[in-house]
Order: C-alpha cells, then sequence, then structure tokens
C-alpha cells in the first residue's frame, strides 16, 4: 500500500480521540444473523476517526474475555449511501500494510470478509474506506454491519456507519523553504469542493501556522509540528495574503481575545453542488522569528453549514509543512 495511506494512518490516529462514535444504522439485512447466543465475552465498538477528503477511517474495538483465538473472520458489508451511489473501495489495516478488501456486490451494498488474530484482552483492528460518492446532505453515512465469527458461530455482531465529507480542502503537493523573517512570498494553493448535492450559501477557510525547532520524536514524524513538539502560534508573526476578485488582500487574525484569535478566516462565498473552487494562499515573514524555529506547518480547513442541517461540514486539507531559511 502506498506511503501515503501510512501518512493518513498516522494523522488519523493522532486525532482519534477527537472524532464521534459511529451512531447510524442501515445494512442489517445484508450480514449473516448472528447466534441466538453469541459469546458474551466478545464485544466490538466502532469508532470513526478523523477523516481526510477522500477517505474515512474506521477503528474495530475488540475485547475478548476468552482464550486467544488465532484465526477468526470479520465480514464488512457497507451500503452505498444512497441510491444510484457508487459503491466504495474498502480496505483492511494489517501490520505489512493496507490491503483492499475483495467485495460481492448484493441488493444493497456490497461485503467482503479478511482473517485475523483475536487475542485475549484488547485489540484494535482498522478499515479504511474511500466513498467514491458524496453525500446528498450533510450527515449521510454509508451504513456498516460488521461480525465476527470463529468458524460457524458469530461471536460478536455491531452495526454502524461512515461519514463521507461534504465539503473538502485538497492542496497541491508544495514543499520549499520558505523565509526566516522578512523576504519573498511562499504561495500555497488549495482546492475547495463541495462534494454534496445540496449547495452551500457561504463557505469559509480558515488557516492556522504553528511554527517550532525540531518535529515529533522519530523519523516517520521528524517533518511535522505537532503535539509533544515545542510548537507555537505564529500567525500573527506572519503577513498573510489570498487571493480574491483578481488581486492579493491581506489577512489578519481577529484581535477579540476568543480562543480563535490566532486563525485566519477568508470569505470562500456560494459553493454549488459538485462544485470547486480553487483557494491561493500567499505568506512571508512580517519580522524575525526566533532563531530556534526552524519548522513552520499550515493547516487549512473549509467549513458551511448546509440549508437545514444541524451541524457545519468541515473539510480539512492535509498539513503543508515548510522548513525555513
Amino acid at each position: 500500500m502506498s506511503g501515503g495511506r501510512t501518512r493518513r494512518l498516522r494523522g488519523t490516529a493522532a486525532c482519534a480521540l477527537l472524532a464521534l462514535l459511529a451512531a447510524c444504522g442501515g445494512g442489517g439485512g445484508a450480514g449473516p444473523e448472528p447466534d441466538p447466543s453469541p459469546s458474551a465475552a466478545v464485544s466490538l465498538k466502532l469508532e470513526e476517526m478523523t477523516p481526510y477528503d477522500d477517505w474515512l477511517g474506521l477503528m474495530l474495538h475488540l475485547s475478548n474475555g476468552s482464550a486467544a483465538r488465532s484465526d477468526v473472520v470479520v465480514r464488512v458489508h457497507i451500503g452505498s449511501g444512497h441510491s444510484g451511489g457508487a459503491l466504495p473501495d474498502v480496505e483492511e489495516k494489517s501490520g505489512h500494510g493496507w490491503t483492499g478488501l475483495p467485495l460481492t456486490k448484493d441488493g444493497s451494498g456490497a461485503s467482503g470478509t479478511f482473517r485475523m488474530s483475536l487475542p485475549s484482552g484488547g485489540t484494535t483492528a482498522f478499515l479504511g474506506v474511500t466513498p467514491h460518492a458524496g453525500p446528498r446532505v450533510e450527515g449521510d453515512a454509508l451504513p456498516l454491519d460488521i461480525s465476527v465469527s470463529d468458524g460457524s458461530r458469530t461471536l460478536v455482531r455491531a452495526h454502524g456507519g461512515v461519514h463521507p465529507m461534504a465539503l473538502s480542502l485538497d492542496r497541491a503537493q508544495l514543499r520549499e523553504p520558505a523565509p526566516l523573517g522578512r523576504g519573498p512570498w511562499t504561495e500555497v494553493r488549495y482546492t475547495a469542493t463541495n462534494l454534496s448535492r445540496t449547495a452551500y450559501p457561504q463557505a469559509t477557510a480558515l488557516a492556522e501556522f504553528r511554527a517550532c525547532a525540531t518535529g515529533l520524536d522519530g523519523p516517520q514524524s521528524a517533518d511535522t509540528c505537532g503535539p509533544g513538539s515545542d510548537n507555537r502560534r505564529v500567525t500573527a508573526e506572519l503577513r498573510v495574503q489570498w487571493y480574491d476578485d483578481g488581486r492579493w488582500k491581506d489577512v489578519t487574525p481577529p484581535d477579540d481575545g476568543s480562543l480563535g484569535g490566532d486563525t485566519l478566516t477568508l470569505a470562500v462565498g456560494a459553493l454549488p453542488a459538485d462544485a470547486s473552487r480553487p483557494i491561493r494562499l500567499r505568506f512571508a515573514g512580517a519580522r524575525a522569528l526566533d532563531g530556534g524555529v526552524r519548522l513552520l506547518t499550515l493547516t487549512a480547513r473549509v467549513t458551511g453549514q448546509a440549508p437545514g442541517a444541524s451541524a457545519r461540514s468541515v473539510g480539512t486539507a492535509p498539513s503543508t509543512t515548510f522548513t525555513l531559511r
């Protein structure tokens, strides 16, 4: 599996505690019915991981209160979400990376199986889902029915779902040295997309900069300012502009004492259904940063609320980290 999937797992695992428990029903008729008395010693809880634009993660928290089992079968049934929607791709995470799960289509979606060990105590399995279709409205879910079997006996079964993002934010693959202190502009380009079938009357982009001397411990994450590193907010120490209505405009963080006072807000405008809009952002040093700062990380999101929706949709782009010069 590609390195992108590995990076996604690292990012989503770090954010998993912020994710909501998957709580939608559906697909219940497609999976095998459990035994009249499934093993009470085994429990299964489903938890969504923080999604990326075209990839949704799910953690399967298994608890086994009996003897270890070396080979159990996990059956996954996933619905298409809405009539006419393309079936998603599903992959499972093993010790050797991500493996695609062959699916067999049925009347309400598709199903596939994989095998794993079930030790005594707790263990976690991971599923990755690429939807291939946006939601009709914010909150739509791809229903999941997951069962774990030992031979012909169903040990546990759970229903849940994963929620495709209505709004997404992709960024160009751009990694260049950034100016330390005053210097030339460094530009980052994004694409905001409405993946749903509902128009968003007003979308907003949010951008936040952090700086650190070194990244997280370990070679896998040494190029990112994140939790555990000596990162600090530096948005106010940079000059930031975005391209709007044919010209570059200055953007400054609000000075209102709020928790979001170091977050830049850009009015993206309306996003019709199945539509995209480019976002161009550039920055330069307003004054010299501390001499120990070596990395600068930019995290951007797009957010908006569809008419009649009870919550806002948020799409987050993978963070971009620049090595300062």
